[in-house]
């Protein structure tokens, strides 16, 4: 057989070979959509199901806390009146009107009852309990339930406790052995809110016989009864699950149960879920399927994970394909520089890969931590929109907006700094400042957050030799705040965090600071310790749902503090805390900076035009009302090219200045800039162009000044920046 024959025969096997595995992929790929569309149904379901189950189980968290406090609490007020004499009632009413307002529960009713059912109560009167089932020791022992009160058809939140030693009237010769508090159970409102789904969801509490204690928001249109399970299950259809299951969890008090139902066309989800530390409570949610979180996000998470699976089936089509052909090739006979190239594609193929899974892992963090502020300000707009006519909860929604931008932000600031470590564009300042004024600016910046988790907070800061240093005060405080944040993040209510600082005098003219930051919080294990500067490094799956964070702090801080030549040593254990040490040596300064007043922005610029180039409609908007915030009267322009017309068509001298963003389709805002300053006439060479950027890289800097501009503004603008720059550029004499 000829050579050429041969080969021929040899791609004709390898076309032959190569159709039939394209027909054996394909139908591999239609079984594995069908199996794909079947399983992404499935977890979708499994999906809503589990988180309302959580929210039923947090929800009830929050009942068994809110009942456990106020039972705490009514114990303490019992024990503080326990054994006490009175000469006559007018004292006894008296004690328990302070004991009302002392525990703030004037909203609340106070009854002492003697064995025979006569009550004092704490408005001033008295009178004979019509039941008294109540007096009986073995109800006695049961400290708080839910029912109705003599002579009252609403349903209270009911505490009775038995005295361990009487109240004595002296004047009437009684003992009244028995303290009771009546809370409405309207205040469960505020242990149970879940304004997660607006009017699409209801709570409930039921007994363990089946009765309904108490309804937040009512989904079902039925009346009160004897056996509300009952009637629940007359009245709706059972789509998944079964009633007698349910009454079974219900009324051993024990488990969690989820179900599906449908009322008047609607279809929900039914959890119930025990109160713990609270026998004969079972809290019972109710929640609209099609508004669950996990409907829309789970279509497009298993939408992408099916385009990822058909990307990988094509990769491996082409990499079997490759193989195929790298083999009938060498069956051809392959030369040893043909094969030393495989080899060195193969290894290319292997580092590619390699970093494709990094960057994937990487990319996947930070994805996550930017969808997450981004869900916030699309919920919270939404929210806003539907509530316009609301000016507290539009306000509300507005804060919480503002403060998932903030987040945002941060987020963004700490890629580009760590982006800024690596690249090597990094570069400490050395200006003087005083540690006293750092450290109150840092404390004053944690009261909220302290005082919103109810943490107790310790410092200790002593007379400094050397108040004033020389150093990166900026860094230095992004370093002690993050170190701060988390001890509060990670601390739970009622722990603790204490701040210490010391200082050391090193040598001549240096003096060492020793920073340190200990916490009663969550703690770490030796594991995580050993990456825990890593970026995105989590102690625990779990945890890290809990706690939110971008996962770049302690990554940024260990740079900042070695960059400094200082150091950082944790100590810390599970469940009992962490402590952080960092010391950082610094330059003694002989005197501190003058401090800078805050800017006020005023209508400096009255009568004076500007020209602000912006392509996003949103972002010229904005820009648009700072400038004539500032009594700018303002000409726009959507690229390079309509601002270069713009600036030819007016007439000279017109513009006062120009805002210029850099990043624009067409003509971008350095080749604007250049074009500018090439026209022949004299203000295109003197007119004062301000860029406005994303980027805050040097290089970006540098390109700026070398096209022409004057100054720059990095996004996002804010009125006091744009003010400052705008006067030192128009008004040069007054710096």
């Amino acid at each position: 057989m000829k050579k050429g024959t041969k080969r021929k025969s040899v791609l004709s096997r390898f076309r032959t070979l190569t159709v039939g595995i394209y027909l054996l992929l394909l139908l591999v790929f239609c079984c594995a959509g069908y199996w794909l569309f079947t399983y992404f149904n499935s977890n979708i379901r499994e999906e809503r199901g589990k988180h309302v189950t959580e929210l039923t189980e947090t929800l009830a968290e929050l009942a068994e806390l809110y009942a456990s406090s106020r039972r705490e609490m009514i114990q303490i007020m019992g024990a503080h009146i326990d054994g006490s004499e009175f000469k006559n009632a007018e004292e006894l009413f008296l004690t328990l009107k302070e004991q009302n307002q002392l525990f703030d529960m004037e909203e609340s009713e106070i009854y002492v009852v003697d064995e025979d059912g006569t009550y004092y109560k704490s408005d001033g009167t008295t009178g004979l309990w019509e039941n008294k089932e109540y007096l009986i020791e073995n109800i006695a022992e049961e400290r708080l339930w839910i029912r109705q009160v003599p002579g009252e058809e609403k349903r209270h939140l009911f505490c009775w406790i038995q005295l361990e030693n009487p109240i004595y009237l002296q004047e009437e010769n009684k003992r009244l052995e028995y303290y009771t508090v009546i809370i409405e159970t309207s205040h469960l409102e505020y242990a149970l809110v879940s304004n997660s789904y607006a009017e699409k969801s209801s709570v409930y509490i039921l007994g363990n016989d089946g009765t309904r204690l108490y309804r937040q928001s009512q989904i079902f249109d039925i009346p009160l009864e004897a056996d509300y399970l009952e009637e629940l299950e007359r009245n709706v259809e059972l789509i998944q699950g079964d009633w007698d299951e349910l009454k079974k969890v219900v009324s051993s008090d024990k488990g969690i149960y989820c179900m599906e139902i449908s009322y008047q066309g609607v279809d929900y989800y039914l959890v119930t879920c025990p109160v713990a530390n609270m026998p004969n409570w079972n809290l019972m949610v109710v929640v609209d399927r099609d508004v669950l979180i996990g409907s829309e996000n789970g279509l497009r998470d298993y939408a992408d994970l099916f385009v990822w699976v058909l990307i990988l089936v094509l990769v491996g089509f082409i990499s079997v394909t490759v193989i195929l052909f790298v083999y009938f090739k060498s069956r051809e006979g392959l030369t040893k520089q043909q094969r030393e190239s495989a080899r060195l594609l193969e290894l290319a193929a292997k580092e590619a890969n390699r970093a494709n899974r990094a960057k994937t892992e990487l990319m996947a963090h930070i994805s996550h931590d930017i969808r997450t502020p981004i869900g916030g300000v699309m919920g919270m707009t939404n929210i806003a929109r539907r509530s316009i006519e609301d000016r507290e909860k539009v306000e509300d929604c507005l804060d919480k907006i503002e403060e998932s931008s903030a987040y945002l932000l941060s987020l963004v600031n700490k890629v580009l700094d760590l982006s800024k470590i690596e690249s090597g564009e990094f570069k400490l300042l050395q200006e003087p400042f005083s540690i006293p004024d750092l450290l109150k600016e840092c404390t004053e910046m944690m009261e909220g957050q302290l005082k919103e988790n109810k943490i107790w907070f310790y410092k200790k800061f002593p007379p400094f030799a050397h108040p004033a240093v020389s150093g990166d005060r900026l860094h230095v405080q992004q370093i002690l705040m993050n170190i701060l944040g988390n001890a509060v993040k990670y601390t739970p209510a009622g722990g603790q965090v204490s701040f210490l600082v010391t200082e050391q005098y090193l040598e001549e003219g240096k003096v060492e600071y020793c920073f340190c930051v200990q916490d009663t919080g969550i703690g770490m294990d030796a594991e995580f310790l050993k990456r825990i500067y890593q970026p995105y490094a989590k102690a625990d799956e779990d945890e890290g749902k809990r706690y939110h964070g971008t996962g770049l702090g302690m990554t940024i801080a260990k740079q900042y503090i070695d960059a400094m030549k200082g150091s950082i040593q944790v100590e810390s254990e599970p469940g009992k805390g962490s402590r952080f040490v960092v010391r950082i040596p610094f330059e003694i300064a002989e005197v501190l900076p003058e401090k800078e007043e805050g800017v006020t922005v005023t209508k400096a610029f009255t009568g004076r035009k500007i020209l602000a180039v912006e392509d996003v409609p949103i972002n010229l908007k904005i820009t648009v009302f700072l400038l004539e915030n500032m009594g700018f009267s303002v000409d726009t322009a959507l690229n390079g090219i309509e601002a270069v017309d713009a600036f030819k068509r007016s007439s000279e001298g017109e513009y006062a200045a120009i805002l210029m963003d850099v990043m624009m389709p067409e003509m971008d805002g350095l080749e604007a800039t250049e074009t500018i300053r090439k026209l022949p006439r004299a203000d295109a060479k003197t007119i004062p162009i301000v860029a406005a950027t994303a980027s805050a890289f040097e290089d970006d800097r540098i390109a700026i000044f070398n096209a022409g501009m004057n100054g720059y503004l990095l996004k996002p603008l804010s009125d006091e920046a744009v003010y400052v720059e705008m006067k030192k550029q128009l008004f040069p004499e007054a710096d």
